[in-house]
């Protein structure tokens, strides 16, 4: 019995691909495809100063895709035995035997790609310096953000959570049209939510960081954001229902634009589960806004070479000028429509085939507008710092959204007071239609991708208050 897993470690995992493909008798198969994924996870929670939880994970495995006669097969594997691999492949060809026959079933050809292959987005991926720290340099990290942030008010009363996650990953794909290719990250992960009380009024903030390199993440910046919130909203206020402008915070607008990515799918719109169907062409947007999905961006956590098929990655626009110009497309979705696949094939795992998802979703900012200056511009309205309930209080097939908020009420551009227990609500639809001005504050927030935007102002929007 050989373990083909001590072999790779001493080789690469692209040898390794080429070894198993030996294995697919090709007399029984039209195509294949071989995915190959490591990835190591470590998570921490931090409460009290103490660790509350600590967990590591480290997963290998190998995915096997074959087509034959237009039907596919997929079967996966977590052993690295010569034999257990043998019996994957095997039981990937006769699944492929028992599903549905389509004629747009298949491998991507070259001439369906977008995009050329020119990007060096592999080298911004990962950081050799994240092996560096240590478990233990870890947590001290964690507990060291718990303390920042206690520190800096004594109105802070504690830290309701503190995780800290990181991963390792690395991927490895052979198809029998000759394409192979490999690519590592890194990334790391520091979330806060701290709890303030005054005068028997209690009050939560949050915020968090990125990077590919735990010792890079900025602890005072993450302290100094969460406490902020988090004071800024004590003493507040119930309002009376109002239709009035609202300025949301760049990473809750982000959170707003992350319901409009997953409906702009080429899966979601083909299934009718999408609001943009047959919208190609149309002015969505009142303001000339342009949004972007950018599989190659330098600094986006969700940059990839090529995506969960093979498919080289790029910077799609898909609003131009507030105009909708393009759907996301994996292959099979892009046949469907007769057109390029945008490389937005995306795999959770060696587990998974591909579907069609979002990579780094973002709204340009507009780089003349500050926050300060639009928030001057209002007369009267309310600034959004956090929303509750956006998932379950979106419905993608008709764009309406009712969402629980809070922040601060502006009076003749300044911040009056702040505003608890209200509900906004509106539709995708109006919400592209009312924005008003778009801030130069461009960030970005993890939700089924990686989704930016900067502050947003919307105009007549109902707040649902006493």
């Amino acid at each position: 019995m050989v373990d083909l897993l001590k072999q790779k470690n001493k080789k690469s995992d692209t040898e390794l691909a080429r070894k198993i493909s030996l294995f697919i008798d090709k007399s029984k198969i039209d195509e294949y495809e071989i995915y190959i994924s490591n990835s190591i996870d470590n998570e921490i929670e931090i409460f009290g100063g103490e660790v509350e939880s600590l967990s590591y994970s480290d997963s290998k495995g190998i995915g096997i895709r074959v087509f034959k006669e237009k039907k596919i097969g997929y079967s996966y594997v977590s052993s690295f035995e010569e034999n257990k691999i043998r019996d994957c492949i095997e039981k990937a060809v006769q699944n492929s035997k028992i599903t549905n026959e389509e004629a747009i079933n298949g491998l991507p050809l070259k001439n369906e790609y977008r995009y050329e292959k020119g990007s060096d987005i592999e080298k911004y991926l990962y950081n050799e310096d994240f092996f560096k720290a240590s478990i233990e340099d870890k947590i001290e990290l964690s507990k060291n953000l718990e303390r920042k942030a206690k520190g800096k008010d004594k109105r802070i009363s504690g830290v309701d959570s503190l995780n800290y996650s990181d991963n390792f990953s690395e991927v490895t794909m052979l198809n029998s049209f000759g394409f192979e290719g490999t690519y590592r990250n890194t990334s790391s992960f520091l979330f806060l939510n701290i709890i303030s009380k005054d005068k028997g009024d209690t009050s939560t903030g949050f915020s968090f960081s990125y990077e590919r390199d735990p010792q890079k993440l900025d602890l005072e910046k993450i302290a100094e954001d969460a406490s902020n919130k988090s004071l800024m909203l004590l003493g507040s206020k119930k309002i009376k229902s109002v239709s009035s402008d609202i300025l949301l915070d760049s990473l809750v607008a982000s959170q707003f634009l992350g319901v409009i990515a997953s409906i702009l799918t080429a899966d979601s719109v083909q299934k009718g589960k999408s609001l943009f169907k047959d919208k190609i062409g149309e002015k969505i947007f009142s303001k000339n806004i342009n949004i972007f999905d950018n599989g190659i961006m330098k600094e986006g956590f969700s940059s990839k070479p090529f995506d969960g098929e093979g498919v080289n990655k790029g910077n799609t626009q898909i609003f131009k000028d507030g105009i909708l110009k393009t759907f996301l497309y994996d292959c099979y979705t892009a046949r469907k429509d007769k057109t390029l696949s945008t490389g937005n094939a995306v795999r959770a795992s060696y587990k998974s085939t591909p579907s069609v998802g979002v990579s780094n979703f973002y709204l340009e900012p507009y780089l003349s507008h500050s926050f300060e200056n639009i928030l001057k511009s209002i007369d009267e309205g309310f600034y959004v710092i956090d929303i509750i309930g956006l998932h379950s209080g979106a419905n993608p097939i008709t764009g309406d959204i009712s969402v629980g908020a809070k922040g601060l009420w502006i009076k003749n551009g300044c911040f009056d007071f702040p505003v608890k227990e209200v509900t906004i609500a509106t539709d995708i639809l109006s919400f592209c239609k009312k924005i008003e001005s778009v801030g130069n504050d461009l960030k970005f927030f993890p939700s089924g991708g990686f989704i930016g935007s900067p502050s947003l102002h919307i105009k007549d929007i109902t707040i649902s208050g006493i």
